[in-house]
């Protein structure tokens, strides 16, 4: 069906699906470079947010307080909210900060954690790993080729059902005809 051979029972609307066909292809695959671009682009912009962050974060050591909560501590089980203790810590202004920080399981009382701040002192989300980086960038790049691919199948559904319609109005229209010649006598 989509070989250009010159067929004499290929019908016009059977070389206008292969054209279809041929332009859902390649519109998917023109849309894999603006695919690579919007990837980089979710890329560079993640990196710009690890580097300067909501409010610029700052890595810093706090010192706890007190002992880590006691939880449940197993191999196969993560707990479902992070443990918090209270720890003291330095802004990078100077200004000494207490507060509730994540900590691991059993930590004690002196144990030194990192803590990510903001500009004012207060603890922040990390920013996020290379992994996480490089996965949005992959995310958005295969989402666009994936929404390229659905607008691509959707446009082709949608003439596809536009000349099934119509063949089957030839269809009918032939069948009509064919009556008509059956219906009437022959004459030898």
């Amino acid at each position: 069906m989509l070989r250009p051979d010159g067929n004499p029972l290929r019908r016009r609307s059977d070389r206008v699906e292969s054209v279809l066909v041929l332009a859902a292809v390649l519109l998917v695959l023109a849309c894999v470079w603006p695919a690579v671009l919007a990837g980089r682009a979710a890329y560079s912009d993640a990196a710009k947010e690890q580097h300067a962050g909501p409010g610029l974060r700052t890595q810093v050591m706090a010192t706890l307080t007190e002992n880590a909560p006691p939880s449940r501590v197993s191999y196969t089980e993560v707990p479902a909210v992070p443990l918090q203790a209270t720890a003291r810590w330095t802004t990078p202004q100077g200004a000494t900060v207490t507060g509730l920080v994540p900590v691991p399981a059993l930590a004690t009382s002196g144990t030194q954690v990192p803590v990510w701040v903001d500009a004012s002192g207060m603890p922040v989300q990390p920013p996020a790993d290379d992994v996480e980086l490089v996965s949005r960038g992959v995310a958005t790049a295969l989402f666009v080729v994936f929404l390229a691919g659905v607008v691509a199948l959707a446009a082709f559904a949608a003439c596809r059902r536009l000349l099934d319609r119509r063949r089957y109005q030839e269809w009918e229209a032939d069948w009509l005809r064919a009556d008509e010649r059956w219906r009437r006598p022959h004459h030898p």
